[in-house]
This record gives structure tokens, sequence and C-alpha cells, in this order.
């Protein structure tokens, strides 16, 4: 009789067995692992006499570890490797993981245990992690719902079930809104660097279609093709078609309709609606209880001061764009020499950089080689933090793109793991982002857990036909790619006892800080020096090259900023509302707002919020402003790498210690008054921009 197969969501092993994992596994092995969490949830609840941290908050956190081991590796595969099955599946296990959470934070039960203990002597003597982790319990449970009484109670459960469908539902339509843009005549690829029609060459091949370029909207396409194509009416197809993802009569073989709007508005209410159960006005004053911002008004404030501030500088740089269109006779699409047209705009500011300065971004392509540009940022963190990183392969990974590194401490002792999925798939979420899978954190036996993540983004990809060419980035890439790792060393460096408190998991406006301060390091010559070198030859970047990058550095910076603080005031007023349903389309917002804060109309061909998953199904609902309130933050904790060594590693040392290794342990601002000696200083960031 042949022994039957354990399922490998269960598996107790400290890594995952990905290559294993198959659709069937996911419904019975949520099943079984809240159904174990739930009967270990019951043990808890009946502890008798004293409680102490030990017997009460430690077990709390062992159930919500025992949980996330199973059910964390299946939301990591429905954004990196999820066919129709597995979503289906994910689909049907997921009302019970959401079931099991809503008894856990809105059992009265749980809630009266932990206020119990917090009444305690042993919880009043409290220091440190711990007792900032019992603060923040507390307010998560009464976030969460744990004080709605009766039918209160029951709507809030039915409320949070409805959110994670609608939210996966958004994602899943984002993903599925594919289009290729099939080119047949050469002369149409006027303008485009060679590898890019390789590349699309190749691509054509893949989808059997002959004597033909097939360009999509995975960014490795999209973005070169927006940049160096010599056509506007393609350019003007490709950008109707990536802003109108998952917009009103969008298809796939498998939905009728990919129209993300109508989820939207769902999504809005059920937020709205949970925010009134819980006594705030609106989504957005519940959302900041957790976040450094003290309310909607203070981050409204910020962000339309940042955009004063910003906006003599774009509009001096777009009067210099419709300057340079006028000058070298170019014709757009609605033959307005006094507009620029979005689908123009990175066009025409291409070309305007490279006469500007003298500057062409292909040229730098083949001194950003990913292997030697991932061994370069590699090094940069083994100088700063005293690490070191190693390729392992003896572990289970999802699709043969991934890579496996351990980071190491310089005795050789194992830090954590990340797994690193860095190229574009058909099943894959655009993007780029990390993933949490296990906390760092000690557990009550004094063992280390080692945390792990996934790295994802969407780059370049070798070519392996007709023949081989490596994978060489835009400038752009090695930011992104720069700006994930920064993510990815904050979770990996994290050195706390409570896994709650580990890594990322601190207040959303301060997450961007770590990831936003590593990108500094491909804008700065004495790190750059480090790995910018030919691919063939192994010359370093010329200095005059180089010099012509950084010194465009800033360009358009106005016009960038404006559009960030655009998307940002979107979210802000979109659930600032009061209301539990939206007084307006969502388009219609925002279009109102784009053209209130940002000088590039966006064209009322496009439908920008159906695809806008970071405030729809993704954390930033109300936080969006966290990127520019972050780089405020790291534009001003640069500073000191500037001023005493770019790559000092005692610098270094102290932002490991200080920031990285500290998670929420600490209070975000004691965090960078600790590394910098003071309190944040907003100007940094105006003097890096300029301004």
């Amino acid at each position: 009789m042949t022994a039957k197969l354990a399922n490998p969501l269960l598996s107790t092993s400290e890594f995952i067995p990905y290559q294993s994992i198959k659709a069937e596994h996911i419904y019975p092995a949520t099943v079984e692992i809240t159904k174990q969490a739930q009967a270990k949830l019951e043990e808890i609840l009946a502890t008798k006499g004293e409680l102490t941290f030990e017997n009460a908050m430690y077990p709390l956190i062992e159930i919500e570890d025992l949980v996330d081991k199973t059910w964390t590796p299946v939301e990591n595969l429905l954004s990196l490797n999820a066919d129709d099955d597995f979503r289906d599946e994910a689909e049907k296990a997921r009302p019970v993981m959401v079931e099991f959470y809503n008894n856990y934070s809105l059992d009265p039960r749980v809630y009266e245990f932990v206020k119990r203990y917090a009444e305690s002597e042993n919880a009043k003597n409290l220091t440190g992690e711990r007792k900032r982790y019992l603060e923040n319990t507390l307010k998560d449970f009464k976030l969460s719902g744990a004080e709605l009484e009766g039918e209160a109670r029951e709507e809030f459960k039915e409320l949070n079930l409805k959110l994670s469908q609608l939210s996966q539902k958004f994602s899943n339509n984002v993903v599925d809104s594919k289009f290729d843009l099939i080119i047949k005549n050469a002369e149409d690829l006027s303008g485009l660097p060679e590898d890019l029609i390789q590349a699309a060459a190749l691509k054509a091949k893949e989808n059997g279609i002959e004597s033909a370029w097939v360009f999509n909207l995975d960014y490795p396409s999209y973005g070169p093709f927006m940049k160096f194509s010599d056509n506007a009416a393609l350019r003007k197809t490709l950008y109707i078609e990536y802003l109108t993802r998952a917009s009103a009569g969008k298809k796939s073989k498998k939905n009728e309709s990919l129209d993300n709007e109508p989820l939207i508005l769902d999504i809005f209410s059920v937020k709205a609606r949970k925010a009134k159960l819980l006594g705030f006005p609106s989504y957005a004053d519940l959302s900041l209880q957790m976040k450094m911002a003290e309310s909607p008004k203070q981050v409204t404030e910020f962000l339309i001061r940042l955009a004063e501030k910003a906006r003599a500088l774009a509009e001096k740089e777009y009067a210099e764009l419709v300057a340079f269109q006028k000058s070298i006779n170019y014709q757009n699409t609605e033959n307005n020499p006094d507009k620029i047209l979005p689908w123009d705009t990175a066009y025409l500011s291409e070309k305007l950089r490279k006469e500007k300065y003298d500057f062409d971004t292909n040229l730098t392509k083949p001194y950003f080689e990913l292997n030697a540009t991932i061994e370069g940022m590699f090094n940069i963190a083994k100088t700063l933090y005293s690490i070191d990183f190693q390729k392992v392969e003896n572990i289970e990974v999802w699709h043969e793109d991934v890579s496996v590194y351990q980071v190491l401490e310089k005795d050789g002792s194992i830090i954590g793991t990340f797994y690193m999925d860095l190229y574009p798939r058909e099943v894959k979420r655009s993007g780029a982002w990390v993933m949490p899978l296990v906390d760092a954190a000690v557990n009550p036996s004094g063992k280390k857990i080692k945390p792990q993540c996934t790295l994802v983004c969407n780059l370049t990809k070798p070519q392996l036909e007709p023949a081989y060419s490596p994978s060489l980035l835009t400038h752009l890439e090695v930011l992104t790619l720069f700006h994930e790792f920064g993510h990815a060393l904050h979770h990996l460096l994290s050195n706390v006892e409570l896994s709650p408190m580990a890594g990322t998991n601190v207040e959303w406006d301060f997450v961007e800080l770590p990831s936003q301060l590593n990108e500094n390091f491909v804008w700065q010559k004495e790190s750059l020096s480090t790995f910018a070198k030919h691919y063939e030859t192994a010359e370093p970047i010329p200095a005059d090259l180089l010099d012509k990058m950084l010194a465009a550095r800033n360009f358009n910076e106005g016009l960038s900023c404006l559009r960030q603080i655009e998307f940002a005031l979107f979210d802000l007023h979109i659930y600032m509302s009061e209301q539990e349903s939206l007084p307006e389309p969502p388009n219609v917002t925002y279009l109102r707002i784009a053209r209130k804060y940002n000088l590039i109309d966006p064209s009322d061909l496009v439908c920008f919020p159906n695809s806008f998953s970071h405030i729809f199904a993704g954390g930033y609902s109300s936080g969006y402003y966290s990127y520019k309130w972050a780089e405020v933050l790291e534009a001003d904790a640069f500073s000191r790498f500037q001023n005493e060594g770019v790559l000092n590693p005692t610098v270094g040392a102290e932002y490991r210690k200080n920031i990285l290794e500290k998670g929420d342990s600490e209070a975000p601002l004691s965090l960078f008054k600790a590394f910098m000696g003071r309190e944040p200083d907003e100007n940094a960031l105006l003097k890096r921009m300029g301004l």
C-alpha cells in the first residue's frame, strides 16, 4: 500500500517545498491549519492562574506564525505563478482563512484575555519591545472590531471576507488584462533600441507569429517603447492600453469582463462601512491610526505644500518641453504644438535629455549587466553592513527563473534567506515588491528564527535566441532593483525578539525609508564605480558618461514630483470621503485631481484607477503618500552618508543598528533620531530636487 504524501503547505521544514505545491493542496491545508490554530487558541484561553508574557502573549504570536506559514506561500504564488486552477482553489480556501482571523480578532474572549494580561503586574512592568508590542496589540484588536457587539460584529466579519475576495479579484483582473502590439512593418520600429527589437521578434516567434515584432504591457517592453519609438500613433495605442487595464470592455478567455470599476466601488464601500462601524468618519481616519502621520488633514497639507514648492519647477520643465517640441518641428497626434501629450512625454523628455545633457540613456545599459549589477549591489551591502551573500541551490523554488540567496554574518553564520524572481511571466503580477515569508524572531527557548522573503521585479530578461545576449538594464531598472533590495535588507537584517515587530512591519509611512535610501547608491560616483562596468570589456563606465547621467538626475524632477502627489492626493480624496458610497465615478475624481495638480493631461481616454493596485488591492489605501513622506526622511538620512562617506562602514553600521535591525521595536521617529541625532529636516528633499 502506497503511503499518502504529506501536504507540502503543512510542511514543518524550514523552507516550503514549492515544487510540490499543487492547487489541490490549498483547501485541505487551510482547513487543517486553522483547525490546529483554533485548538491552540482554546488551550491558551483556558490558561489559569497568573498571566505572564510567556504564557499569554508568546502563544498568541505562535498561532499567527503557524497560520502564516501555510497561507503566506499561497499568497506568494498567487502573485508569481498561479494558473486558473490555483486561483480557484485559493478563492475556495480564502473564506476559511478569513473566518479564522475574524473569529480570532472578533472573539470577545481573546480580547478580554489580552486585556486581563495588560492589567497584570507582569504587563505593567514591561519595557521596550514587549511593551510596544502589547500596546500595538490592544490597538490592533480595537481597530479589528474587537469591541463591536451583536449585529455590528457579524457585519464586520462579512465585510472582512468580502474585502479579501474583492481585493484578490481586482489584482487578478489587472494581471489578466493583456495586450500585444503586433508590428509587421519594419518602418514602425524606427527609434527603438536593437535589443528591444530582438526581444520583440523573439516574443512574436514564441506566439507563433512570423515576420513580426510583439510589444506588450510588461515594463521591459512598454517602458522603452514609450521612450524611444518614433511612431506617435503606436505610442498612443500602447499608452491607452496600459492605462485602461481592467476597465470596461476588457475580456479574457475565462472572464467575460475584467472591468475593475464595480470592484473599486465595492472596495470603497466596504472600507468606508468598516470605518463607520469602528467610529471613524472615513476610512482615511481609520487607516492613519497605525501610521506616523496624525491625520488626513496633516497629510493633505504636507502634499499640497510640497506640490506648491515643486510647481514652479514643473512649469519651467513643461515650458522647456513645449519649446523643444516646437524646435524639432514635432507634430503630435492632436496637431497642437503648445501641448505635451501624455504618450509623447517620455519620448520628448528622452530626446530633450539627450540634447540638454548630451546623454542617451541607452548608452549606459552595457554598464549595467544584471548579474554584475546584483554582485555590485551585494558588495555595497557587504561593505556597509559587514554581511555576506551566498547563492544556494538546494532550496526549492516555484520557477526556473528564481534564485535563492542566503545572507551571512562575517563569521559565516546565516542571518536569513531570500528568493529573487526578476523576470516577467504571463501569469506574474506586474511591478516590483518584496513579500515577507518568515519574520525574524527569537522563540521562547532562545532559538533565533531566520527571516525569509521574496524579492520580485519585472526586469529585462536575457535572450537565448537567435544568439545569447545578456540582460542589460536601464538605469531605471537598476534603481528599481536597488529599491526592492532596500526592503529586503530591512526584512532580513531584523534583530528583534517578536516576529510581529520584525522588518517591514513598521508604520506604513516609514516602510519606504530603507528602500528609497538604498536607491541613492545608484546615483553616487563612489558606489557606482564599484559595479558599473562594461559587460564585454569590464571597462568602468566612462567618467564623462557618468557625469552626464548624474547631471541629468533632477531632469523633470518637478513634473515627476507632481505626478506622485497626484496619485497620493487621489488616494486620500477617495478614502477621506465620509459617505459609504463614492459620489462620482473614480476616474472622474482622478482626472479632476490630475488636471489640478499635474501639468500633463492624462487624457479622457484613460482609466488609471482601474489598475491602481497599490490602493485597491494592496496595503497603500490612504497610504500612497508614504512614498513622499518617507522620501523626506531618507533624503535627510542619506545626508549622513554623503557627509561622512557614501561607503563608510561606520555610518553603515550605525544605520544597520538604528534602522534596519530595529523593525518596529521602537517608534519610527525615535529610530530616525537615534541615527541622525535630531528631528527630520524637510529641506533635505527640497535641496536634492533643486528647490
